[in-house]
């Protein structure tokens, strides 16, 4: 049976047509924290309530389990497994709201705008991380004389001290240490290379959403599958040449 993270657009999609149990029985879907944290931040639900509704029932419904840590506290914990994390108080609000949809609750009319602004500060959030890194490669790009030359430099440790920073500064703690498993995320590292030199090269400018989308492929190891519809990332995928970790449906 092939285990398979999805990404927010499949739970969408799983909504509108649901899987057949014989395409359940070949492969088990696997949730993650940004899926449940995107459903529940979303302005879609104001316009298209059903659809958001449908697609938190999917997750819940079609997945064989649920990854509930945001993804850097998911690398921490597995460089350390003790590191102390409870899904169940930490996001406790959002659980209890995407449940709420899930059971077919309404937002209160006179909570509509509190609830864009909540969606408003989340999307300004992921666009400032976004306009960060399009700004500090602004600066990089008149430095680069071959765009060639630069793709192939190793960019591995400065990327790796990289994914340490965010893990420390998401974990109020220390980065990942020497025996951290590194192989066991070469999807995210090859494509993470990938986005930073077409950054680089003015190839791209980063969107909130990209930002997001990119650290939900941290879950997905060695012997796993993504399954994604965005275009984008299927084609950076490919150039990473991590083509095996593809999911691609022949059937629902």
């Amino acid at each position: 049976m092939s285990e398979i993270i999805c990404d927010t657009n499949i739970w969408y999609e799983l909504g509108a047509n649901p899987p057949s149990e014989e395409f359940l029985k070949k492969n088990s879907l696997i949730g993650t924290f940004h899926s449940i944290d995107e459903l529940s931040r979303t302005p879609i639900l104001i316009s298209h309530y059903d659809s958001v509704q449908k697609a938190i029932q999917s997750l819940m419904t079609y997945s064989k389990r649920t990854i509930f840590e945001p993804p850097f506290i998911y690398l921490k914990r597995q460089n350390k497994p003790d590191f102390h994390y409870n899904p169940a108080s930490k996001l406790r609000q959002i659980l209890l709201f995407t449940k709420a949809i899930a059971n077919g609750e309404n937002l209160i009319e006179e909570k509509i705008t509190d609830y864009e602004k909540h969606c408003a500060v989340r999307r300004a959030d992921l666009q400032s991380a976004a306009d960060f890194f399009n700004s500090e490669a602004s600066k990089i790009k008149p430095k680069i004389k071959d765009n060639e030359k630069h793709r192939k430099e190793d960019s591995i440790p400065v990327n790796r001290n990289f994914i340490s920073f965010c893990v420390a500064n998401e974990a109020k703690a220390s980065g990942l240490d020497e025996g951290f498993n590194w192989p066991s995320i070469e999807l995210f590292e090859s494509v993470l290379k990938i986005v930073f030199n077409d950054l680089e090269t003015g190839a791209v400018t980063l969107t909130a959403n990209d930002w997001y989308d990119m650290f939900n492929l941290i879950y997905v190891r060695p012997g796993q599958l993504y399954w994604t519809k965005e275009k984008k990332w299927i084609n950076f995928i490919k150039r990473a040449g991590m083509d095996k970790y593809l999911f691609i449906p022949t059937e629902n």
